[in-house]
């Protein structure tokens, strides 16, 4: 049974620019379908469609869940002869309508055929009302209860009742490579989601700020890590983890603790940074909501802007708390992300809502947290 791919952001582009993105969508669906344990089956494009050979159609699900698939559609397949249309069709509406069931026929035809989508829709519609009869079948154009899909590619036909919405987007890694501040809560993993989706390549990068949080704080991250892990279409695909716990310490000794979260805060983009220039990567990716806790001010976020010299990207700035909750929802990250776990140690009682950038290099500088930032960031591992 064939499986079609229909994608949309990807045919807007340049012919050169949709050539390379609907190859690295083969490629990635492949992939994916591979990791799962399907094998045996063949991927083909087709103008508009990419189309899956000899796959059954319980793998719709792997299918939409790579980026730039905007819906997968599991098919029966027939030539493009009149007559095999034709009965492919009645067969599979008598087999998807209830009594008394509307219905509609959409025929779409690409290429020379002799004939075109008007001729099929007219002669498949009288022929379901002929065979079905028994079923008392009714055509509503508007709404109906079962749609009968025909597409005719070539030399092949396809007919279809359903399609599985996928998470459309760019194909993983089209658009170059970003560091993501992955702290396992239930905001960075949705951060990290949608700019994958937009066809970023994500290197997770874990803080471990041991001994000042728990080890719940870290399985969480490792959990959620594993969920985001089934969206990356690569073996390539690992959380990073940087030794934080000796920064931390220093932050915890200075004489202003109302600063601690912006210092801890810019010390991970410092660190971000570092290992950006490891991997190629043009900015760093974090959770952060504006106005969401303390650091997340306009103020606070315009100095922790000023730790590094790359691009921060802050994909959910926009969305309030319930929103992002929905989103980690949909990605199957909430149940772990919104666990109760054991939080940082030296968070403050009443942390600074704005803060100067002069106050905040001062006190970096008293606490040398630019050369241990550099020490953390060379220390990380796998």
């Amino acid at each position: 049974m064939p499986i079609l791919v229909a994608y949309n952001e990807i045919a807007l582009k340049s012919r050169y620019v949709r050539s390379s993105l609907e190859r690295k969508l083969v490629s990635q669906i492949s992939f994916s379908l591979k990791r799962e344990g399907y094998t045996n089956f063949n991927v083909t494009r087709s103008f508009g469609r990419i189309i899956i050979n000899s796959i059954p159609d319980t793998a719709v699900d792997v299918v939409s869940r790579v980026f730039g698939v905007v819906f997968s559609i599991p098919a029966e397949a027939t030539d493009t002869t009149i007559e095999s249309v034709i009965s492919k069709a009645v067969e599979i509406a008598d087999r998807e309508l209830s009594d008394n069931n509307t219905f509609a026929v959409r025929p779409k035809v690409v290429g020379e055929h002799p004939y075109n989508s008007r001729d099929l829709a007219v002669k498949i519609g009288s022929e379901i009302l002929e065979k079905c009869k028994n079923k008392n079948p009714k055509v509503n154009l508007t709404k109906p209860e079962v749609t009968i899909f025909i597409e005719v590619r070539n030399s092949s036909a396809y007919i279809y009742t359903k399609t599985v919405p996928g998470v459309s987007g760019l194909p993983y890694g089209s658009q170059g490579v970003a560091i993501s501040l992955f702290s396992g809560g239930i905001d960075s993993p949705v951060a990290s989601w949608f700019m994958m989706k937009r066809g970023v390549a994500i290197y997770p990068l874990f803080m471990d700020q041991t001994p000042y949080v728990g080890e719940s704080y870290i399985s969480r991250a490792v959990d959620a890590f594993e969920k985001i892990k089934k969206y990356a279409p690569t073996d390539h695909f690992h959380l990073h983890i940087a030794p934080m716990g000796e920064i931390m310490e220093i932050i915890s000794e200075t004489r202003e603790p109302r600063f601690n979260c912006i210092l801890c805060k810019r010390s991970m983009y410092r660190i971000a940074e570092e290992f950006s220039k490891q991997n190629n990567a043009k900015g760093i990716v974090t959770g952060e909501s504006l106005g969401q806790v303390a650091s997340q001010t306009l103020d606070n976020l315009n100095v922790l802007n000023a730790a590094v010299k790359i691009p921060v990207f802050r994909p959910l700035i926009g969305l309030d708390k319930v929103e992002i909750e929905e989103y980690a929802r949909q990605i199957n990250t909430y149940n772990i992300t919104a666990k109760k776990i054991e939080g940082c140690k030296i968070t403050p009682s009443s942390a600074a809502t704005t803060s100067k950038l002069e106050k905040i290099e001062a006190l970096e500088e008293e606490l040398d947290l630019k050369t241990l930032c550099i020490k953390a960031a060379n220390l990380i591992h796998i």
